[in-house]
Formats: structure tokens, C-alpha cells, sequence
């Protein structure tokens, strides 16, 4: 399933999402990524607080289905792994990636089961050479789409900014045509 993940570093925050959201990573400037910062322990009463329904919708846990007891667990991992070490209190934290999603652009809901150009993919991300990571299986089917935001004083997720060389390393679509996965239908926009 592809993933669109933003990019700041700890200097900046790393964001995953997409199609779905994956999460909020911290990144150093150097393009190493902290992770388990503290033990500050999970409180579930966030995601209640800040809308569950908006993570069912934008960062579901597609392990689990919502009713089982182990749903939970993808925002444990992901505050635990990640969030501790964004120097964000967990509601910050969470509200930052939310506010960080990036819808599913039109050509790849249109390309499902189809190939479409490198650079209209790119383009479709919002990104130019330098903005828009695209990473793929066998270097040539979607599996991972990252963009960069920044982060403001507080933390706070602020904007789109050009990501880093360590980020745009990471691209793997060598094709100069991308293959767009068939995904099972679940809702989720």
C-alpha cells in the first residue's frame, strides 16, 4: 500500500502518509532518525480527543480491524517509536501528522491497475524534482510516496519545504513509467 511520508527533520518532522497515513518521523539533519526518545507511555484518550474517526479515516491500522483489541497498537508503536522523540506533547504530535495528510491525487485513484509517467506522478504530488521522493518495489510499482514539511518553533508541522538529499536517496522509481498497485476498496479516501 503506498505510503506518503513527509519529511522535516529534527530540525523538521518526517510524516508518513498517503493513500494511508503511516506516521510522523523525526529526522535529523543528517538524515539519521531517533527513535524511542523517552517512556512516556501512550494515552489512548488522544486519539478520542482529536477525533478517532478522522484516524480511521487518514491513519487506520490496517492489521487490525477497529473492533479488535490490538487496533490501538499502530499508534502505540508510532508515539512510542517516533513521537517520543519529536519533542511534542502526544496530542502535538498526533495533530501534526493529521494536519500533515496529503490526499490521494486523481491520476493515481484513475491509475489503479495501470502505469502512469514518473514525472506526472511527481507532479500530482505537488512536487518537482526535489520535493516529491517516489519509492518503489522493483523499482518500478509504487510503494511509498514522501514529501517534506517543516516544523515551526513549537514543533508544528508548517508547510511543504524541498526535502533533504537523505530523503531524495531513498526514491527508487527508476522506470520512467511508475506501476500503480489494484488495492482492495475499504472506504478510505
Amino acid at each position: 500500500m503506498p505510503i506518503l511520508i513527509h519529511n522535516s527533520h529534527i530540525d523538521s518532522l518526517f510524516v508518513g502518509v498517503g493513500i494511508l497515513s503511516q506516521g510522523l518521523w523525526p529526522e535529523r539533519k543528517d538524515g539519521s532518525w531517533p527513535s524511542n526518545c523517552s517512556e512516556e507511555a501512550f494515552d489512548p484518550s488522544v486519539i478520542d480527543e482529536l477525533g478517532r474517526e478522522r484516524f480511521l479515516q487518514h491513519w487506520p491500522n490496517v492489521k487490525f480491524p477497529p473492533s479488535s483489541p490490538e487496533y490501538d497498537d499502530f499508534w502505540v508503536h508510532e508515539w512510542t517509536k517516533h513521537g517520543t522523540c519529536s519533542g511534542l506533547s502526544q496530542k502535538d504530535y498526533f495533530e501534526s501528522a493529521l494536519e500533515s495528510y496529503v490526499p490521494t491525487p486523481a491520476l493515481v485513484k484513475m491509475a489503479e491497475g495501470a502505469k502512469v509517467p514518473k514525472k506526472e506522478l511527481i507532479a500530482a504530488y505537488g512536487g518537482g524534482s526535489n520535493m516529491v521522493a517516489l519509492v518503489c518495489d522493483a523499482r518500478r510499482y509504487l510503494s511509498e510516496v514522501r514529501v517534506c514539511v517543516g516544523k515551526d518553533a513549537v514543533g508544528k508541522a508548517t508547510g511543504r519545504i524541498p526535502c533533504n538529499e537523505g530523503v531524495l536517496r531513498e526514491a527508487s522509481c527508476s522506470e520512467d513509467e511508475v506501476y500503480i498497485s489494484t488495492f482492495p476498496h475499504t472506504g478510505v479516501e
